[in-house]
């Protein structure tokens, strides 16, 4: 949240200063002349840019800076984002639930964590962990599962 919509959260009167990189006349809450308002999100999560690339949440930019410093400091071996898992029954096979982690970590020791970024806990997510801790995790004894809040 920026200093105006601190200051000023019921509105405030846009005060334009021209980007010299893009040459667009943005304001200082990152409102750019001529588009329309951003709809908020539907948990108020702001969507971030980070490195090149937009995160769903400021909370998911800031993870991902950090895994950054943790490959530059040589602690981690890798990191992806958006890692598709898919949760099948056990007994049939049949595909329960596909869930995307937001962030696959691969240790030095070539074991494998995944990180979730969570600001608040819905009953469908509750619903979602226990299914990945219960039958997916058994599966795949060389991933750790991991929820940041």
């Amino acid at each position: 949240m920026t200093y105006l919509q601190r200051r000023f959260p019921k509105g405030h009167q846009h005060r334009y200063f021209v980007d010299t990189e893009t040459g667009d006349a943005v304001c200082l809450c990152g409102k750019v002349r001529g588009e329309k308002k951003a709809a908020p999100g539907k948990y108020h999560a702001l969507r971030t840019e980070y490195n090149g690339v937009y995160y769903d949440s400021k909370f998911e930019a800031q993870t991902a800076m950090s895994l950054d410093w943790r490959l530059k400091a040589k602690e981690i071996k890798g990191w992806a984002r958006q890692f598709m898992i898919e949760i099948r029954s056990p007994h049939t096979g049949d595909l329960i639930l596909r869930h995307k982690v937001d962030f696959r970590i691969e240790h030095n020791d070539h074991s494998f964590e995944l990180l979730e970024c969570k600001g608040f806990e819905t009953r469908d997510w509750r619903i979602t962990k226990k299914l990945i801790e219960s039958l997916w995790l058994p599966e795949h004894l060389d991933y750790v599962y991991t929820v940041a809040k």
